[in-house]
């Protein structure tokens, strides 16, 4: 009995060594620096797991030990990590490596979403800027389900992804893009019409198709209010106008042809036969012709009260308003006919 009692003295102690010893060289592993001569990034996708992320670290040379990192991580009950890009930094340790995964420390950016652009320029946008593919957009941008679970009225995106700066973490999923896109629009669209819906009650498609048009139409905020109120004009007029605003036609044609480069003419105006041609059909395009902003969306649902139904460009971003049609026939010659000759003369 007593040299089985000393056997297992001494089995204790000469375990206890060892485990004294595996814990000395984990714990200076896990406080030493990666040995990194420059800072990376690394990308964990989704779905992936610690166990086989480590794994990738290790083939990839940046971690020389994951086992000691898993059973750190899974002594103190952390091995759910969160998928995204991480900055790593010379130095980073093994220990903070694992710190910045499971607190999901990812690399965030940001990205500009700007008043006015529509879906395919916002795609290039995101496309170009790596937040998203474009097929990806494309896929989400057109799904009914999608949008219906969003709250989002129509058939596609366009006009809902809200003009904003946003700071997200790389490696977002693209639905969770759109899905913060979508959350911002429905506030600031609550906020803006929480006292009413402007002189015709319109809904929300109709409220933010017309806001696209304003959008469109000028860039300056202070005009947007007025001409707000010149296609209420026209939509109220008895018998009713046709909006006839050139940037349903350019969408219009945008539709008919992906390539379109923007320049109208009169056989686009008169002859392209499409529900967004306002020059053939009287009311509102059957939908919103880009993503309007904030000062749009008020300009629809509070527009000045005027009697103008005319607005002719100043060719500096700013435009005349007119009542009457003699008085648009003039500021069309002053500043369209005449201004363009002016331009020419050498």
């Amino acid at each position: 009995m007593r040299k089985l009692l000393l056997g297992l003295v001494v089995l204790l102690v000469v375990g206890a060594a060892a485990a004294g010893i595996t814990y000395a060289r984990v714990s200076s592993y896990m406080r030493a620096p990666l040995g990194l001569s420059a800072p990376t990034t690394v990308t964990i996708e989704r779905g992936h797991i610690l166990k086989t992320v480590l794994g990738e670290l290790e083939a990839s040379g940046l971690v020389t030990h994951p086992r000691f990192v898993y059973a750190v991580a899974r002594f103190h009950g952390q091995t759910t990590i969160r998928a995204g890009m991480y900055d790593v930094t010379p130095d980073d340790t093994p220990a903070s490596l694992l710190d910045k995964l499971v607190q999901g420390k990812v690399k965030t950016e940001q990205f500009v979403v700007v008043e006015g652009r529509n879906r395919w320029t916002l795609r290039d946008d995101l496309d170009e800027a790596h937040w998203m593919s474009a097929a990806d957009f494309d896929r989400l941008c057109d799904d009914a389900a999608f949008l219906t679970k969003h709250g989002i009225p129509g058939p596609t995106c366009e006009g809902y992804l809200f003009p904003e700066t946003y700071t997200l973490a790389r490696g977002l999923a693209p639905e969770a893009i759109f899905a913060t896109m979508f959350a911002m629009f429905k506030k600031v669209y609550g906020e803006v019409t929480s006292q009413g819906h402007g002189p015709l009650d319109f809904d929300m498609r109709k409220a933010v198709t017309l806001a696209s048009i304003v959008e469109k139409e000028t860039g300056a905020p202070d005009e947007r209010p007025h001409i707000a109120c010149v296609f209420y004009n026209r939509l109220r007029a008895k018998p009713a106008w046709k909006l006839e605003t050139d940037p349903t036609v350019i969408y219009a044609a945008t539709l008919a042809d992906p390539t379109f480069d923007g320049n109208l003419k009169r056989e686009h105006l008169h002859g392209l036969d499409n529900p967004y041609n306002t020059y053939r059909v009287h009311g509102l395009p059957p939908g919103p012709i880009a993503n309007p902003g904030r000062a749009a969306l008020q300009a629809v649902v509070k527009p000045t009260d005027c009697p103008d139904f005319f607005f002719v460009s100043m060719n500096n971003g700013t435009h005349v308003f007119c009542p009457t049609l003699g008085c648009h026939t003039k500021a069309v010659e002053q500043w369209q006919v005449r201004y363009f000759k002016r331009s020419k003369t050498p």
